[in-house]
């Protein structure tokens, strides 16, 4: 989406000044880095000694509570009593002369924060397919109601109750996907009449990974089998970090922000949710300052997802890495960063970089460390504009990249 005009713009800064979510990215002050606070300059030659990430739970004055738990070696796992063990190795490492570190995950699924599909304790609905892919996300993302603590208990219980007992009489009013007679698990893209839409690629043996011509295989082991005489299904996932839909932690392209530790769970959660902006580039060429300039982004904008000739290729959708992807060259990273207040740049391949300009342009994002890189999203049958998005990655202790779930919300 090019604005061609001042009024678009104007327009359009109103729109992200008026949100309750972005109100306060027109003060300078008002969304200090946790990176920068009470830290001294960074040399990048100095090994990363005086660097310390930030850990946190809470972010905009309370407005998001992350209530997930950290993945860590010594971290519960079921079935096991010295917890989860090691789960991250790096098959590709700076140290050992690769360009970029990365990583590869092995988590067993019901592991810390997690959620359960049927087929986990269903035989007959895990061999139907009815796996993690196929919850409703209408129901794991329905609006919030901000209640206040002084509110009577009775009332709020009531507010609570209400909208689900006045819809009993109706049976039609929230039906439900599944069904007992056809097993046949229901694969979506968009929820609650069009009001939410994933925009992330779903995990398959074919995933897109910048490592293999193959995709990144076979990625789920089925540790425990009802079949087998287990009271329920329990596996295994073994994945790349950087493959499918994903995010970049600063360590991915900085050795010593890797040593530092500014991991996946130092990514700040109010970049990954808020006000965004799907935008259209144009489709002959590459994200550079002259296309930058040209897509007019106004400023107060803080998070852009670039929609570009990738989506039309449908390139997330092969096995093959391209290299003739559409991304950001050096020079467009740079405009970025130097005329815009864009810390969450999402794009449709497996890298927010051109191919040309790999190093560069990742290196020119990261180094502030108060830009983050989601990457890999699927923005097919979008409508460009303004929606909410939510990208929350899981909470890797080491992990320079991560898979990501990235919803939009009308």
């Amino acid at each position: 989406m090019v604005l061609p005009n001042a009024a678009a713009t104007i327009l359009l800064t109103a729109l992200i000044t008026l949100s309750p979510f972005a109100f306060s990215s027109v003060v300078d002050d008002a969304y200090p880095s946790p990176y920068t606070a009470a830290m001294t300059s960074c040399d990048l030659d100095d090994g990363g000694s005086r660097l310390s990430p930030i850990r946190r739970e809470v972010y905009d004055e309370g407005r998001i509570i992350d209530i997930s738990h950290r993945y860590h070696p010594d971290m519960p796992s079921w079935g096991s009593d010295d917890g989860l063990g090691e789960f991250l190795r790096l098959p590709a490492s700076m140290k050992n002369g690769s360009l970029a570190n990365n990583s590869e995950m092995k988590i067993p699924t019901h592991t810390g924060t997690h959620v359960d599909a049927p087929g986990h304790v269903y035989d007959h609905y895990f061999d139907a397919g009815f796996d993690v892919d196929t919850l409703d996300l209408h129901v794991l993302n329905d609006p919030s109601k901000r209640l206040s603590r002084k509110m009577n208990p009775k009332l709020i219980f009531l507010m609570l109750i209400i909208p689900y007992v006045s819809s009993f009489p109706q049976e039609n009013a929230y039906p439900s996907p599944y069904s007992e007679e056809e097993l046949i698990p229901p694969r979506r893209e968009v929820y609650g009449s069009g009001r939410i839409y994933d925009i992330t690629h779903r995990v398959t043996s074919g995933t897109l990974s910048g490592v293999s011509d193959e995709g990144i295989g076979e990625y789920l082991t089925l540790f425990q089998s009802m079949k087998n005489g287990s009271d329920y299904n329990f596996s295994i996932i073994k994945l790349p970090a950087h493959s499918g839909t994903h995010v970049d932690a600063p360590g991915h392209f900085y050795e010593n922000y890797y040593q530092a530790g500014f991991d996946i769970d130092s990514l700040d959660l109010e970049v990954l949710n808020g006000p965004a902006l799907l935008v259209d580039v144009p489709r002959d060429k590459n994200i550079t300052a002259e296309v930058m300039e040209a897509l007019n982004i106004p400023k107060g904008v803080r998070r852009v997802l670039f929609r570009t000739l990738n989506t039309d290729r449908r390139l997330m959708s092969q096995t093959r890495f391209d290299t003739s992807y559409v991304g950001f060259m050096k020079d467009g990273a740079q405009w970025l960063k130097d005329n815009t207040d864009i810390k969450l740049v999402g794009i449709d391949y497996l890298s927010v970089a051109a191919y040309d300009d790999l190093i560069p342009a990742h290196l020119v994002f990261l180094k502030s460390r108060e830009i983050i890189l989601v990457e890999g999203l699927k923005l097919e049958d979008v409508e460009a504009g303004l929606y909410n998005v939510h990208c929350l990655p899981l909470r890797l202790l080491g992990a320079e990249g991560s898979p990501i779930r990235c919803i939009l919300i009308k």
